[in-house]
C-alpha cells in the first residue's frame, strides 16, 4: 500500500475513534441533563423519621406517612415532648429535642430526617451528634440552628419570630411568668390557623387541628443556648 493511502487510512481511523468520543461524550450530557431534571427521589425501602413544626404534631404528617408506606419505605412520625399525643406540659419542657428517639436507633441504622418549620431545631443538634445514623437530613421551610443563629438572636428567638407575623389574628400568647415579662407560650387561633397556615388544604385538614393544637413554649435565650450553638 503507498503511503498516501496509509496516511489516508491512519486518518479515517482517528476520525472514527473521535466521532465515537464525541458521540460518547454528548451522550453523557444528556443522560446528565435528564438526571438533573428529574426531582430527587429516595430508593425504596429508607426509613424516613418526620418532626413537625410549632404547635402541631405526629398527626400533621398523616397524608405523607401513607404516601411513604405505599412507596416501600418505613415511616416514624414523633411528636416533640409536650406536643401531638405527648403526655408532657408545655412547661415541663427545658428545650426542643430528639435525642432519646436518635440513641435508640440500631448502630447500623441511617434515616432520613424531616423538619418542618420548628422541627428545624430538633434535627439540627442530631445531624451533629448521630452524624453516622443521618442518611440526609431534609429542611421544609424549618429553623437551622447553628453559630450563626445563636449569633442573630438578640431577643428571645421564638418571641421575635412569632411577632414578625404581621397580625396574630385569634392567636394567644399567655404570660405564666407575669405581664411584665415575655410571654411564655403561644398557640394558634383558628382564623389564623385558617389563613395563613391551613389556607390550601382541605376544611376537614383545619378541622383536625382546631381539636388537635397544643401550645408552644417561646424558649428564651437561656433556654435555647445549647441547641442554637452546636
Amino acid at each position: 500500500m503507498a503511503e498516501g493511502e496509509e496516511n489516508k487510512e491512519e486518518i479515517r481511523k482517528k476520525q472514527h475513534v473521535m466521532f465515537v468520543f464525541v458521540l460518547i461524550f454528548f451522550s453523557l450530557q444528556m443522560v446528565n441533563a435528564e438526571r438533573s431534571e428529574k426531582p430527587w427521589r429516595p430508593e425504596s425501602g429508607k426509613h424516613f423519621v418526620l418532626i413537625h413544626g410549632a404547635c402541631l404534631g405526629a398527626w400533621s404528617w398523616y397524608k405523607q406517612v401513607q404516601r411513604l408506606k405505599s412507596a416501600g419505605h418505613n415511616v416514624t412520625a414523633l411528636d416533640l415532648a409536650a406536643s401531638g399525643i405527648d403526655p408532657k406540659q408545655v412547661k415541663d419542657v427545658p428545650s426542643i429535642s430528639v435525642e432519646p428517639f436518635m440513641v435508640s436507633l440500631p448502630s447500623h441504622e441511617r434515616v432520613i430526617m424531616v423538619g418542618h418549620s420548628l422541627g428545624g431545631l430538633a434535627i439540627s443538634p442530631a445531624i451533629e451528634r448521630f452524624p453516622e445514623k443521618i442518611y440526609v437530613a431534609v429542611f421544609v421551610t424549618a429553623l437551622m440552628s447553628g453559630k450563626h443563629t445563636a449569633r442573630h438572636c438578640n431577643d428571645d428567638m421564638l418571641v421575635v419570630i412569632v411577632r414578625r407575623q404581621e397580625s396574630i389574628l385569634d392567636s394567644r400568647y399567655t404570660y405564666d411568668d407575669g405581664p411584665n415579662n415575655p410571654p411564655t407560650t403561644f398557640i394558634l387561633g383558628p382564623l389564623f390557623s385558617a389563613t395563613n397556615v391551613f389556607q390550601p388544604s382541605p376544611i376537614e385538614d383545619l378541622a383536625l387541628a382546631m381539636l388537635l393544637l397544643r401550645p408552644l413554649r417561646l424558649y428564651s435565650d437561656k433556654d435555647m443556648s445549647k441547641v442554637l450553638m452546636l
